[in-house]
């Protein structure tokens, strides 16, 4: 009887219990049954979550205690006493789809030279909709991020690394994660189907990052020294254009120009 291969879902909790059943419902949910789950308790001060976690016992999941380092941090310790050939990481307020594993799982299975396996985000909370993300380049990536952070990988491709850069802690350590995964080459597939639910809360880490965003920008910038100075970024592409053209400000601009752009046409 085949067997298929181990996943190791890396599930950081810093306070987030009072959504913990949840995430942990949507993988014991799954298609795919060759599971375990490793829940680091990332020194929360939350009364109510370090309660659940304490009550947590299941033959699937290992919980692990540390004090509060941080989320790249906490999924590296997590990874390093995993045994899965696969590693899925999966915040403790999200979830994720019923056949998302199977899926990835097969595709990897398939082919080698595919490092990540990637898909579409429904957003929950208090903001709705979905996130679909373009097809993979390197030059891409360097510009902004186009993967969601529960995205499945190989534990040796992870092995290669250096982990999740504990210098990243405001935020988007994902995402110089993916550089550092992929800096050497590989590919990216992309399951043209929502597979991961991401949780927007009032006051969540993600909301924050406006405030250390040039700090992080940079920061990304000099983990990959090397790898920018060998690519030429269109600036179009990047996070920062994005931003602007989607503010307001930008929006207001376009449209006061336009029929003065118009008149100009037509002369011209």
């Amino acid at each position: 009887m085949h067997i298929p291969p181990l996943i190791s879902v890396i599930v950081p909790c810093y306070n987030q219990g009072e959504y913990l059943d949840e995430c942990l419902e949507s993988i014991h949910s799954q298609s795919y049954n060759n599971y375990e789950i490793i829940v680091i308790n990332d020194g929360s001060t939350d009364e109510l979550t370090n309660k659940i976690i304490s009550k947590i016992s299941h033959p699937k999941i290992k919980v692990l205690q540390t004090t509060n380092q941080g989320v790249s941090s906490a999924r590296n310790h997590a990874i390093n006493v995993s045994s899965g050939k696969y590693l899925l990481p999966l915040d403790a307020d999200d979830k994720i789809g019923v056949d998302f594993i199977q899926k990835a799982v097969e595709i990897l299975e398939k082919d080698d030279d595919i490092k990540v396996v990637n898909c579409d985000t429904k957003l929950f909370g208090i903001k709705n909709g979905i996130v679909r993300y373009e097809a993979y380049s390197l030059e891409k990536l360097l510009a902004k991020n186009m993967m969601t952070v529960s995205s499945v990988y190989r534990r040796s491709d992870f092995d290669r690394t250096n982990g999740y850069n504990t210098n990243m802690k405001d935020g988007f350590e994902d995402w110089d994660f993916w550089l550092s995964l992929l800096k050497n080459g590989g590919k990216v597939h992309k399951i043209n189907s929502v597979g991961f639910y991401y949780r927007i809360k009032r006051k969540s880490r993600n909301s924050q990052l406006n405030a250390h965003f040039k700090k992080l920008r940079r920061q990304i910038y000099k983990n990959h020294k090397e790898l920018y100075a060998k690519h030429l970024l269109d600036p179009q592409e990047s996070f920062e254009y994005e931003l602007i053209t989607q503010s307001h400000e930008y929006k207001l601009g376009v449209f006061l120009l336009k029929p003065i752009r118009t008149i100009y046409r037509l002369f011209h």
